[in-house]
């Protein structure tokens, strides 16, 4: 039982540890210039953001005729790019 009760309480704190480092729209605006320069700039400014709480993604598109393409998961506070 005490196992489980230590468990649970490191189970709790990385997930409130995940919440609190769930990067920004900013935070990912910031990275993805440094990643693509210019043009990073200017697709940066049409990013979506969807806050997961944990995580978040960053995509492009889904509105009108453009298909929804995610660019990358933010999660701890780090950018994981997906694939191009």
């Amino acid at each position: 039982m005490k196992k489980l009760l230590i468990i649970l309480i490191l189970l709790a704190g990385v997930l409130v540890v995940l919440a609190v480092s769930n990067p920004d729209e900013s935070d990912f605006r910031e990275w993805y210039v440094e990643e693509h320069g210019f043009g990073g700039a200017l697709v940066s400014i049409a990013v979506n953001r969807e806050n997961r709480i944990f995580y978040s993604t960053y995509s492009i598109g889904g509105n009108g005729l453009i298909k929804k393409r995610t660019l990358a998961y933010g999660i701890a506070g780090a950018f994981v790019k997906t694939g191009d």
